[in-house]
């Protein structure tokens, strides 16, 4: 049985990869060097903004300061993707988020809606980022179930990636991250084009499972 719900947020619940794209692309053209294309920004999303701006940046000392500059710019006034809202009043089940964005951060941007979940796990509560499996793993410790109860949604193939390394089935939205094409190509087998499917899929499974414990 689905019992519990673990969502991603750039891009699952906040409508903000194309804030993200700005935000390195911004911090490129003020330090003066390459400008990475969304393409190149895409594949590293689903990770924290220090280890990307590593691998784009080096070690540069301007990176970071520059980045949240830009930030507060971009991610002052982020909606939520469509449908998230009611999605979320939708699944009546225990939900965590799994976010590679910071605390401070998360607060601030997602404000209220915060009060949907049961559990937030951020880059300071682990050692080991996306695609290691620690982030969801310590989700369901908080939630309270094992990973064979619960099912993980997000928008990019980190994601995908993280829900196997750590045993969790997976839910692949398709919006601003990757493709449906993507997601198929990498073995994704549950792909929704609106959160408003989400609860219908969880449902279908719980009445499916069912159905099979009765028969045995």
């Amino acid at each position: 049985m689905i019992r519990a719900v673990i969502f991603d947020v750039d891009g699952g619940i906040l409508d903000s990869t194309q804030a993200i794209f700005t935000n390195f692309q911004e911090t490129a053209k003020r330090l003066g060097v390459r400008v990475p294309a969304d393409n190149e920004i895409r594949k590293l999303l689903g990770q924290p903004s220090s280890i990307n701006l590593r691998i784009l940046f080096g070690e540069n000392p301007e990176a970071r300061k520059i980045y949240d500059e830009v930030n507060k710019v971009t991610h002052s006034n982020l909606q939520l993707v469509p449908n998230a809202e009611t999605a979320l009043k939708q699944v009546k089940l225990k939900k965590a988020i799994v976010t590679s964005k910071r605390l401070a951060s998360l607060k601030d941007q997602l404000k209220n809606h915060l009060n949907y979940f049961d559990a937030i796990v951020t880059p300071e509560d682990t050692v080991r980022q996306k695609p290691d499996p620690e982030p969801l793993l310590l989700a369901c410790k908080r939630l309270g179930f094992p990973p064979k109860e619960i099912i993980y949604i997000g928008d990019a193939l980190r994601d995908l990636e993280t829900s196997r390394n750590a045993g969790i089935a997976f839910v692949a939205f398709v919006y601003t991250g990757a493709t449906r094409e993507e997601f198929s190509k990498a073995g994704a087998d549950t792909i929704i084009d609106s959160l408003l499917d989400l609860n219908k899929i969880i449902k279908a499974r719980n009445s499916e499972e069912l159905k099979t414990t009765k028969r045995r």
